[in-house]
This record gives structure tokens, sequence and C-alpha cells, in this order.
């Protein structure tokens, strides 16, 4: 039985061989650790003695736009050169739950601490011109700090390539049945 799938069986070891070779070359740049300096924040609004919820309600529409803002072109470019963030770092903020969000900076080195207050300094001074053309009053509150050395292992990369393959290969036995079926020998 195992002969009729002999040469199957040596294409899928062939491959998961050709891309654990790969991975291996690559994995430097897998393995390599990078920091997540993050800073969690709260959208407020000054309590003006108007409805409560409406306020909250819209302190939690604020923070989708403050969202929207990181996507701008030079958003990045204002904030590294604002706090002195390396080049090369990369952003991200997302909401967490209603006015929470989660502002992420992705470095190759930790920041210091100033880096990062700065780079909520930026994000408030952005809200403050919002505030002043608009007449509102938003602003961050509850801010907490944190940064996290990330290491991706390379046995799960190793795992994941293996699973991958596996998946490639068997896509590329299906393919080479339904599409080149063998040709009768006459």
């Amino acid at each position: 039985m195992l002969k009729k799938y002999n040469k199957q069986l040596v294409l899928l070891l062939v491959i998961a061989v050709i891309a654990q070779i790969i991975f291996l070359m690559a994995s430097g740049s897998y393995t390599k650790p990078h920091y997540e300096n993050k800073f969690y924040a709260t959208t407020g609004i000054k309590f003006d003695g108007a409805d409560l919820s409406k306020l909250t309600e819209g302190a939690h529409y604020f923070g989708q736009t403050a969202i929207g803002w990181t996507k701008f072109p030079n958003f990045k470019y204002d904030l590294i050169k604002f706090a002195g963030l390396p080049e090369d770092c990369d952003i991200n903020m997302h909401a967490q739950e209603r006015q929470n969000f989660i502002f992420t900076i992705t470095t190759q080195k930790p920041v210091d601490f100033d880096q990062l207050q700065k780079s909520k300094d930026f994000l408030q001074a952005k809200f403050d011109e919002y505030n002043k053309n608009t007449n509102t009053n938003f602003i961050l509150t509850n801010i907490d700090y944190s940064q996290e050395e990330v290491k991706n292992s390379y046995a799960f990369g190793a795992l994941i390539t293996l699973v991958l393959s596996a998946v490639i290969g068997l896509a590329a036995l299906f393919i080479q049945k339904e599409f080149f079926p063998p040709r009768l020998k006459l």
C-alpha cells in the first residue's frame, strides 16, 4: 500500500525539508526580539453638567476619531520628531473597550519612559488642537505605561513552517491529481 504513495510522500518530505531550510535562513529576523512600548488611556470629556451618558458616548466616538488620526500620512513622522523615537518604529492605536484605547510603539530597542510620555503628550496636543477648533473638552485620562520585550521562539516558527509546508504539499498533490491526471499508456 505504501508503495502506491511513495512519490507523494517523497514530494511532501522534500517540500517540508525545503521549507525548514528557508525558515532556518530567515529565522534571524523572526526570532529577533522587539519591544512593545504602550500606553493605555481613556478618552474623557470634562463634565459640564450635561447628560453624562451623552458625554460618555461622545468620548467613545471621539476615541474612534483619534484612532483614525494615526492613519494620517504625517502622524507617525511628526510623532517620531516630537518624541525622539527611532525612525524605524511602528505605531498602532486600537480601542480596548468603549472609551479606552491602547497606543503601541513597536521598536527594535527599548524606548525610555520620557519618550513614551512625550508620545502621550503628542497625542494630548492633538486632542487640544481639536478641542480648540471644535470648542470641546476631550482629554486623556487614566494613563498607564508598559514596556514588554517580545521574543518569537524558533521552535514555534519551525512548527508553523512545518504545518504550512504540509498544507502546501497537500494542495500541490490535490492540484496535480485534479488538473494533471496521469496519462494512459497504450
